[in-house]
């Protein structure tokens, strides 16, 4: 009898668990990654001008 009452009390945890786990993420929806992409990162770079000396050898 007793094991019987556990096996019900576990199954009712677990699925309250669940339950509870479903309500968080519906509510607060769902985890986003930060991005931190610039829109126009071309835009801030500077390219370096070589002169002819520098590139001999």
């Amino acid at each position: 009898m007793m094991k019987r009452i556990r096996k019900v009390l576990r199954l009712i945890c677990m699925i309250l668990l669940i339950g509870l786990a479903c309500f968080g993420i519906g509510i607060g929806g769902p985890v986003t990654v930060p991005v931190h992409r610039e829109k126009y990162p071309s835009a801030q770079t500077e390219t370096k001008e070589e002169k002819e000396e520098d590139l001999k050898p």
